[in-house]
């Protein structure tokens, strides 16, 4: 996941960063291949101020090898 978020140029800020990596973690685990909308409502609960949402979803499709 960590290599995923730093190919994908996510970190900013970095003050939500350990939250998002965790429950992206939580939700690949759970669903292997998440669609959009899943990953949408799995990270909902986590905010980032700087606004990398998208970033954050590339990520995680990159890490759960759909590609971005």
């Amino acid at each position: 996941m960590q290599r995923a978020w730093v190919v994908n140029n996510v970190p900013q800020c970095g003050y939500c960063q350990p939250g998002q990596i965790m429950q992206a973690a939580a939700l690949l685990k759970e669903t292997p291949r998440p669609t959009d909308q899943q990953i949408t409502d799995a990270m909902s609960g986590n905010i980032c101020r700087c606004g990398t949402y998208q970033r954050i979803s590339r990520a995680i499709k990159t890490a759960a090898g759909l590609g971005a």
